[in-house]
């Protein structure tokens, strides 16, 4: 598999250790071991398997002999996903697939960027770009305004890690006579380059050859460039992440799908496979793109509107998500719930009123609360701590739900806000299958609910009856 496969599970893994409190530990073959250092840090725990061993029951196996014992695992594999999945739900272990190819029907969640269709029982399929897990060396970039400094345009040509196709040497034999641009090759680690051409790439003036750079310094030149060459792996994401105008030629059969929607939403220009591609029609393609600034501006345009680089924090919320557990409100609970819910943070963008109540009226509000069957009031833990606080009233009617959430005041600044809110949501769809919305209110100063609300998927509007507040919807599939 390409080492975009290792960059997007990296990003992931990155927001799991900066959370502070998931154990990540990285199951790969011998061969994927000798790259982890390229994109994982340096303290991450790796468990190489053996050649013969590659497979779930191994790799659960070798989790085992090592006396450790997953709370969820997270899947970027291609071939093996039925057994994991098999073995996962045999095992009770939480299981979060990235699914290219559309294989996935059994796993808790079902991650598909290209969009896909749906398809699994009980699963929770994500679909879209938004879910797409960049590493920080993009998203941070991203958040940059561009800066151009030379006159001439500059194009960014690269085939990923491994190259398996050769379209680097095919780009270079197009782009030789092309001397009014600024040309950086760049050349994967894993990648076979005939030494002939690497040496005729650096007597080019107008070439830089970039040979194996770090994961930061290729973002860099992505960034810095007006154009670019590549295939339809997940550094087409990166370039339409940093607004980067992009040629596109496919190198791999399960590229396809998330090219030809990207064709369709006019985020990209697509060349064709790599068995139809040739020089000459790739030095076309650059040509005229080159020359179409207008052009250029709207397919970055488009790209940009398709994702916002907070995959990686949506698929690691939903792996913490999945470790936390959830129980029923009780009678009990009814001191600690009024003592949470009035905390300042917690009460000071409360809808309903702004009198705090008295323990009083709170217990007459929660037996109430308790005895309405289209009442899901749950307590979200880690383990035996509480962590948050989530209901849904149920209309039977519109078969929506009205959400209200906040966490309990000690993981305030913890990252907690959507593992809890998702970690609910599923108890909904479990336990209610016939809610097909979820709504919310926002007040306009709680950018910290709102931003919440937009990673949680969250379509988000002013209100049209409600001065300063906002109102939010979800829609289940």
């Amino acid at each position: 598999m390409g080492t975009g496969h290792f960059a997007r599970v990296s990003a992931v893994a990155d927001i799991l250790s900066r959370a502070g409190d998931t154990e990540v530990i990285l199951i790969t073959s011998g061969e994927g071991a000798a790259l982890v250092r390229e994109f994982f840090p340096a303290d991450i725990t790796v468990l190489s398997l053996a050649p013969d061993d590659i497979g779930a029951k191994a790799a659960l196996r070798a989790l085992t002999n090592m006396g450790w014992v997953p709370d969820v695992v997270f899947l970027d594999q291609y071939g093996s996903v039925p057994e994991w999945e098999m073995l996962a739900a045999n095992a009770d272990i939480p299981l979060v697939v990235l699914d290219d190819l559309d294989s996935a029907t059994m796993a808790d969640v079902i991650v598909r960027p290209h969009g896909g269709n749906w398809s699994g029982r009980s699963a929770i399929v994500l679909r879209g770009p938004s879910y797409l897990p960049l590493s920080r060396h993009i998203t941070d970039l991203a958040r940059r305004s561009s800066h151009r400094a030379s006159s001439r345009l500059r194009l960014n040509i690269c085939f990923g890690g491994s190259d398996p196709t050769g379209e680097t040497a095919k780009a270079l034999q197009a782009v030789a006579a092309l001397e009014e641009l600024e040309v950086d090759l760049v050349v994967g680690p894993s990648a076979q380059i005939n030494p002939v051409l690497i040496k005729k790439a650096e007597q080019m003036p107008h070439v830089t050859l970039c040979q194996a750079p770090s994961q930061e310094k290729l973002a860099e030149l992505m960034f810095s460039a007006d154009l670019a060459l590549g295939a339809g792996g997940v550094m087409l994401w990166e370039r339409l992440c940093l607004r980067v105008p992009s040629l596109v030629i496919s190198v791999a059969q399960n590229q396809r799908a998330q090219i030809d929607k990207m064709v369709e939403a006019g985020a990209i220009r697509f060349l064709g496979g790599h068995e139809e591609v040739t020089p000459d029609k790739i030095a076309q393609a650059i040509m005229a793109l080159a020359a179409d600034e207008h052009e250029r501006k709207a397919i970055a345009e488009a790209g940009q509107k398709l994702l916002d680089g907070r995959g990686a924090l949506r698929l690691a919320s939903w792996i913490r998500a999945l470790a936390l557990g959830v129980r029923e409100v009780k009678i009990e609970d009814a001191s600690n719930l009024l003592n949470w819910r009035t905390d300042g943070v917690n009460w000071r963008h409360n809808f309903e009123t702004s009198e705090k109540p008295s323990l009083d009226a709170h217990m007459s509000w929660l037996t109430a609360k308790l005895a309405n069957p289209d009442c899901i009031f749950r307590i979200v833990m880690r383990e035996t701590e509480p962590v948050g606080v989530v209901r849904f009233d149920i209309n039977t009617e519109d078969r929506s739900a009205y959400l209200s959430i906040y966490l309990v005041p000690e993981w305030h600044g913890q990252k907690m806000g959507l593992p809890v809110y998702l970690a609910a949501e599923r108890e909904l769809r479990r336990s209610r299958q016939c809610v097909n919305k979820i709504v919310s209110r926002i007040h306009k100063a709680n950018a910290a609910s709102e931003r919440l609300h937009r990673d949680a998927g969250f379509e988000i509007s002013a209100s049209q009856d409600c001065a300063d507040w906002l109102d939010a919807w979800k829609l289940l599939d």
